[in-house]
C-alpha cells in the first residue's frame, strides 16, 4: 500500500471523502469483488422452462450456440413445449437434424 501523501488527503477532502476513509479504501485489496455482483453466475440447469420463452398464448423455443440463432414456436403448452424441447436439444447437441423445426428455404 502507497503511503497517503498531502496531495492525496487534500484530494480527498476535495471530494467529500475524511481521511479515515481514504485510508480504509486504500487499504482495500486491488480488484476485490464483492459476492452480490455475481448476480449472473446463476445455475440456469435447475430452470424447468430453460430455452423456453411464453409470447401471449404460445411457447418458443430459444437457442444460441456457436453463432445460430434459433427462435422456433413449438407449442401451446408448457408440457408439450418442454418434451419439445428435450427432443430438439437432443438432436443439435448430436448433430442431427433438429425435430419439429420449419426451415424455410
Amino acid at each position: 500500500m502507497e503511503a497517503l501523501t498531502q496531495e492525496t488527503l487534500a484530494w480527498a477532502r476535495s471530494i467529500g471523502l475524511s481521511p479515515d476513509r481514504v485510508a480504509f479504501l486504500a487499504a482495500c485489496p486491488k480488484f476485490t469483488v464483492c459476492g452480490e455482483h455475481m448476480k449472473h453466475r446463476k445455475n440456469i440447469e435447475d430452470n424447468p422452462n430453460h430455452h423456453l420463452q411464453k409470447l401471449g398464448a404460445r411457447y418458443w423455443f430459444r437457442l444460441r450456440r456457436g453463432g445460430k440463432d434459433i427462435f422456433h414456436n413449438i407449442a401451446g403448452d408448457v408440457d408439450t413445449a418442454r418434451k419439445l424441447r428435450d427432443e430438439m436439444l437432443a438432436a443439435y447437441h448430436s448433430g442431427k437434424p433438429i425435430p419439429h423445426l420449419n426451415t424455410r428455404a
